[in-house]
């Protein structure tokens, strides 16, 4: 017969088992890269710099005087980082749940400052103690190894994911390693190894996802002016019109990058921007700030070599950019009428790179036509907002009840765009007499009518998925009308 597993027979090697998982040494595991996916110091940083930039700015003067643990220190006073959301080491912390029903003592020692250390620790309900860095101390390194000796006479194991570690993992009984093959071998030539992890690691496809390739298509609107005014055009104006929007890519790409860092805890929050790379933990957000922080002047350095103008234009973007991400993108309307100032200073850097002349008719215009669109793309996160019973867009700045406003300010400024651009045909374009057949190109304010009220009924039902431009690229009815648009003025050239 078989053997019951409540029978003495069966009670002994499991009762044995459990001893022996209970009497393994405390294990002790790091935070900033180990338990969580991201670096928690460059995490508050971020936050702090885009809360009170001047205040974050000069706590490196504390830095300075009084060395990193009341850097930190100063830093979590003037932000605070949100752990609910940090991504962490899922089989980590399903390993740790298990040791913890084994029986395993289990505690969090962290160079991170405390207050953040024990919110972590509270979220993830498993440790019996938290230590980390305060009253001065750094927890690191070979101080964090003489802290643990100190406070497990008796032998610890050590979980830990950088270089940084390899003082405690000396002094460990045994190791759990979150990283890479070549820190696993660095280890385990010092101490017996008891598990592995993959740690956090960056590679080209995150840094492709940071840069959304796919929004570069908003850029062809600097070559708009030269469509329109290619009786001015010249061989060498067509080359820096091209070579200014080659560097407007980069430039938009290292922005979103500041964007995105920028917008991380609410982006966490988020059922699908959870997934961009600096919020999900694939890309550091240390290395965002680094390439944002270099990139940026050198792109606005290279534009000096087309002309002044054109880093004017491109200075006057950076500007704007990081200032809507630095808190404008949270004022409401304000954020979508920068977002129309964006537009108009790509067309604004078309005119000046290509040495055209200046329209103020096509400026106006594309800063009601773009700011409509903004409206649009606000509308749809308010319908959506409304239908799934919640009162605002988080890091917006908008409320459910302002769906009216915004419909009624999108759809009015869209007409005015097509107005608009009745007057620039008639005004500038009929005048000059650049086109042969110019009636033809009265279909061009019709088509746009036809595209813009498409938008704004998919925007009012809440199905318009993706920014309006983008949308344009991927609909067919946007690209057939495009077509069609494109084959106007071609009619009105014979």
């Amino acid at each position: 017969m078989p053997v019951d597993a409540k029978s003495p027979r069966n009670s002994r090697p499991v009762s044995a088992k459990a001893d022996a998982d209970a009497a393994r040494p405390p294990l002790v595991v790091d935070m900033d890269g180990t338990l969580t996916r991201v670096d928690t110091l460059y995490e508050t940083f971020a936050a702090a710099l885009f809360r009170r930039p001047l205040q974050t700015l000069g706590a490196f003067g504390v830095l300075a005087r009084s060395g990193v643990a009341a850097f930190k220190d100063r830093l979590s006073r003037i932000a605070s980082i949100d752990v609910e959301t940090l991504p962490l080491c899922e089989e980590l912390v399903l390993h740790l749940h298990e040791e913890k029903g084994r029986g395993r003592s289990l505690h969090l020692a962290t160079a991170a400052d405390r207050p953040i250390a024990e919110r972590l620790a509270a979220r993830i309900g498993v440790f019996e103690s938290v230590h980390a860095t305060e009253n001065g101390h750094n927890l690191k390194g070979a101080a964090k190894a003489a802290r643990l000796v100190e406070l497990f006479p008796d032998g610890f194991a050590y979980a830990g994911d950088h270089k940084a570690d390899l003082p405690v993992w000396r002094a460990a009984a045994s190791a759990i390693v979150v990283a890479s093959g070549s820190l696993h071998r660095r280890v385990a030539e010092t101490t017996p190894v008891e598990r592995a992890f993959d740690g956090r690691r960056s590679d080209w496809r995150a840094w492709v996802a940071a840069a959304r390739p796919h929004q570069w298509s908003k850029n062809l609107l600097v070559l708009a002016p030269i469509a329109l005014g290619w009786s001015q055009l010249t061989a060498q104006g067509l080359g820096r019109a091209l070579a200014a929007t080659v560097l407007l890519c980069a430039l938009a790409s290292l922005t979103y990058v500041v964007n995105d860092i920028s917008d991380v805890a609410a982006d966490r929050r988020h059922p699908t921007k959870r997934a961009r790379p600096f919020a999900s933990g694939a890309l550091p957000v240390r290395d965002g700030l680094v390439a944002a922080g270099l990139g940026i002047p050198l792109v606005l350095g290279a534009s000096l070599l087309i002309s002044p103008a054109v880093t004017a234009c491109l200075a006057l973007y950076t500007v704007t950019t990081l200032a809507y991400s630095l808190g404008l993108k949270r004022a409401p309307l304000l954020d979508v009428f920068l977002i129309g100032v964006l537009f108009g200073v790509r067309v604004a850097l078309g005119v000046a790179a290509a040495s055209l002349e200046w329209s103020a008719w096509l400026l106006t215009f594309s800063m009601f036509f773009f700011f409509s669109l903004g409206l649009a793309k606000r509308h749809t996160e308010l319908i959506r907002a409304a239908n799934a019973g919640t009162s605002e867009i988080r890091g917006r700045g908008y409320r459910a009840e302002d769906r009216d406003l915004t419909l009624v300010f999108g759809v009015s400024s869209m007409m005015a765009a097509i107005v608009l651009v009745v007057l620039y045909l008639v005004d500038e374009v009929f005048p000059a007499g650049v086109y042969a057949e110019p009636r033809w190109l009265w279909a061009a304010p019709a088509l746009m009518f036809l595209w813009a009220t498409r938008v704004w009924l998919l925007a009012n039902r809440g199905e318009m998925n993706d920014d309006p431009v983008v949308f344009a690229l991927r609909d067919r009815v946007s690209l057939g009308l495009g077509g069609l648009l494109g084959a106007t003025f071609l009619l009105a050239l014979i």
